[in-house]
C-alpha cells in the first residue's frame, strides 16, 4: 500500500496576509493570501476546513472540485488568494489548483508541472512518486523551476526542505510555502512499532537459554547411551550450533540497533526542522510557533512509544532540545523566590486570605483575626486596623487615609483614620456575585461575575452615589470574570483572557498566549506600573503582558501554585501563602 511522506517549507509570513496548510488523513492542502485576512482568521479557517474534510466524502475528481469549490465559496476568499490541493483515494490521487498555485511531479527520471492556476486533474499513483504543491512566490524566490528539478537526488521531503532552507533564508522568502509529499510502497511507521515492540519482547538470551536447557537433555540422554567418540561428535555439534545461535543473535541486535538508529535520525532532523522554523516565526507570528513546537513534541512522543526502553538518552536529549527552544522562543524563565515578610511578627497565628494595593502599601486581610495589616513595601512597617465585622470580609481595598471591606450579602464598610468601622453601601438585592472591588480617584468599582457587570459608585460628600453600570450597553458580557485592576482603563480577567475598556468603550487589547492550557486565576496592573500582569495558579506562571496586549514573557516559579493572591510593585511580584508573603523578582 502507497503511503505518504511529507514535509513543509514556511516562509516569513507576509503583514497582513496569511499562508497555511493541511497534511492529515488523505488531504495535502496549501492556502496564501496576499491580504485580507490576518494569520488569526486564516489560523481558523484552516482548522474549519479539516473538520469539514474529514466529513466530506470525496471519491471521484468531481466531488474533489465540489468540496474545493464549497471552501471557496463558504469562506470568501480575497481576489488575492491560491490554494493548492490534493487527495489520494487508495491508488487514485485527485489534484486541485486556483489562482497562483502550482504542482509539480517527479517520477522516475522525470519531473514535470501538472497544472497550475485554475485547474484539476487525477490520475493513478505510482511507487516513489513525488509531488510538490506550491505556488508562484516560491518559484519567484527560486529563481525558476528549473532549481526544483535539482533538488531530488534520492532524498526524502525533510532533507530536501532542510537543503532549500538556507537558500530561501537567504533572499526574500515572505509568503513562500512548499508542500512536499512522497508516496512509498512499504509498511506504516505503525506496524514497524508494533514490529519492533513484538522484537523486543522476546529476549535472545532466553532462547539461548531455552535452547541450551534443551540440548543438555539430549545430550545427557544420548551420551548414556552412546560411546565416548560419537559423544565427542555431538559436543562438537552442538558448540558449533550455538556459534551460530550467537550469530544469530548479534546479527538480530545489530538490526534492532540500526533501525532504531535510523529512526531517531529521522526524527532528529523532523524535530530540528521544525524548531528551526518556530524560531524564524515566532516574533511575527507566535501561535505558529507554539504550533510548530507542539509539533516538534508529538515527534517525539511517537519515538518514544515506538521505541519503549530503548534508545532513553537520545529521546531525552530530544525532550530536552524542545525544552529549552520552547522557553527561549516564549521567553519563559525560571525564577527562584525569596521570603519578605511573615505576619506572625506581628501575631502568633495571624495569617493572610487577600491582598490590596495602593501606592506601596500592600492591605492583608486576616479574617481569623478581624484584622487588615497594612504593610509598607518600600518601608517594611506594619500598621493595621481592627473590626469585627473583618471577620467575615471577603475583598478589601484602601484609598488615602481609609480602607473599605465587603462582607457578602451585608455590603461595603469602611473604617477611617481613627478607628471607626461603619457600613459605607448597603447591600444590593441586584448583586449576585461579587468577585472583586477597587477604588479608583476615589469612586469604588464592583465586579459582579455572576451578573457579567461592572457596578460603579461615585465618591460623594456624605458617602456615595447610587449604582450605575459602567459597561452600559455591554452589562452581562463578563460573566465568570475573576477580578478587576484599574489604571485609567478597566481591565477584566476572564479565564483564558483580559478584556480592556477605556471611558466605558472597548478597547484593543489581543494577546497571544505561549500556551494553550492557560487559566488566568487573577489579573494585576495599576497606574504605577508599565505593564499587565496574569497569574495562573494552576500552571505556576505569571505572564507579563504590554498595556496593549502585547506578550512579553512568562515567569514560572512553585511558589505561585500554592499562593493564594498577588501584587506588582516596583519589577517585583509580592505573593501571599498563608502567613508568609513571598517576593519574585520579575527583571
Amino acid at each position: 500500500m502507497l503511503q505518504p511522506n511529507f514535509a513543509v517549507y514556511l516562509g516569513k509570513e507576509k503583514e497582513g496576509g496569511f499562508f497555511g496548510f493541511i497534511a492529515e488523513r488523505n488531504l495535502f492542502l496549501i492556502i496564501e493570501v496576499e491580504d485580507g485576512i490576518n494569520a488569526e482568521q486564516g489560523r481558523e479557517i484552516v482548522q474549519k476546513i479539516k473538520d469539514e474534510a474529514a466529513a466530506f466524502s470525496i471519491d471521484n475528481l468531481a466531488s474533489f472540485d465540489q468540496f474545493i469549490s464549497q471552501i471557496v465559496t463558504k469562506y470568501n476568499f480575497p481576489s488575492s488568494f491560491s490554494l493548492v490541493a490534493s487527495y489520494y483515494n487508495e491508488k487514485i490521487l485527485y489534484l486541485k489548483t486556483v489562482g497562483q498555485g502550482m504542482i509539480f511531479l517527479h517520477r522516475g527520471s522525470d519531473f514535470a508541472q501538472i497544472i497550475e492556476k485554475d485547474n484539476s486533474a487525477s490520475g493513478y499513483l505510482e511507487n516513489r512518486d513525488f509531488f510538490i504543491l506550491t505556488t508562484k512566490r516560491l518559484i519567484d524566490v527560486l529563481g525558476s523551476d528549473i532549481e526544483l528539478k535539482t533538488i531530488f537526488d534520492h532524498k526524502s521531503p525533510d532533507e530536501i526542505v532542510a537543503d532549500l532552507t538556507p537558500s530561501l533564508k537567504e533572499k526574500d522568502d515572505q509568503g513562500a510555502i512548499a508542500l512536499l509529499i512522497r508516496f512509498n510502497e512499504e509498511e506504516t511507521r505503525q506496524v514497524e512499532t508494533i514490529d519492533m515492540k513484538e522484537q523486543q519482547k522476546v529476549n535472545p538470551l532466553d532462547q539461548i537459554k531455552n535452547t541450551g536447557k534443551t540440548f543438555f537433555g539430549m545430550f545427557k540422554a544420548y551420551s548414556q547411551r552412546s560411546g565416548k567418540r560419537k559423544v565427542f561428535t555431538v559436543v562438537a555439534i552442538v558448540v558449533i550450533f550455538f556459534v551460530l545461535i550467537w550469530s544469530v543473535v548479534l546479527g538480530y541486535q545489530r538490526r534492532n540497533q540500526a533501525e532504531a538508529n535510523k529512526i531517531i535520525k529521522s526524527t532528529k532532523e523532523l524535530v530540528n526542522l521544525k524548531l528551526d522554523q518556530a524560531e524564524e516565526v515566532a516574533f511575527l507570528n507566535l501561535p505558529r510557533s507554539l504550533a510548530l513546537i507542539s509539533e516538534a513534541k508529538e515527534e517525539v512522543g511517537k519515538l518514544k512509544k515506538q521505541l519503549g526502553k530503548q534508545k532513553e538518552k537520545e529521546v531525552e536529549e530530544l525532550e530536552q532540545l524542545i525544552k529549552e527552544k520552547e522557553g527561549k522562543i516564549v521567553k519563559k524563565e525560571e525564577k527562584k523566590y525569596e521570603e519578605f515578610y511573615n505576619l506572625t511578627l506581628d501575631r502568633k497565628d495571624a495569617k493572610g486570605n487577600k491582598f490590596y494595593l495602593e501606592k506601596d502599601n500592600l492591605s492583608i486581610i486576616d479574617k481569623g483575626k478581624g484584622t487588615i495589616y497594612i504593610l509598607s513595601l518600600s518601608k517594611k512597617s506594619l500598621d493595621k486596623k481592627n473590626a469585627s465585622e473583618i471577620k467575615k470580609a471577603s475583598l478589601v481595598s484602601t484609598y488615602q487615609d481609609y480602607v473599605l471591606f465587603y462582607i457578602e450579602g451585608e455590603g461595603i464598610y469602611k473604617t477611617s483614620a481613627d478607628g471607626k468601622t461603619k457600613k459605607a453601601i448597603e447591600n444590593d438585592k441586584d448583586w449576585e456575585s461579587i468577585s472583586d472591588i477597587w477604588i479608583y480617584n476615589g469612586n469604588v468599582y464592583l465586579l459582579d461575575s455572576g451578573k457579567g457587570d461592572i457596578y460603579k459608585y461615585l465618591v460623594a460628600e456624605n458617602g456615595y452615589s447610587a449604582k450605575s453600570s459602567y459597561l452600559k450597553d455591554e452589562a452581562g458580557s463578563i460573566k465568570g470574570a475573576n477580578s478587576l485592576a484599574i489604571d485609567s482603563s478597566v481591565y477584566i480577567g476572564l479565564d483564558d483572557r483580559i478584556i480592556k475598556y477605556t471611558a466605558g468603550a472597548r478597547d484593543e487589547f489581543s494577546t497571544s498566549w505561549p500556551e494553550n492550557n492557560v487559566k488566568l486565576t487573577k489579573i494585576f496592573t495599576s497606574a504605577d506600573v508599565e505593564k499587565v500582569y496574569g497569574w495562573d495558579k494552576s500552571n505556576g506562571a505569571i505572564y507579563i503582558l504590554g498595556k496593549n496586549g502585547t506578550y512579553e514573557k512568562q515567569i514560572n516559579s512553585s511558589i505561585l501554585s500554592k499562593a493564594s493572591d498577588f501584587v506588582v510593585f516596583n519589577n517585583t511580584a509580592y505573593i501571599l501563602v498563608g502567613e508568609k508573603i513571598y517576593k519574585i523578582e520579575l527583571e
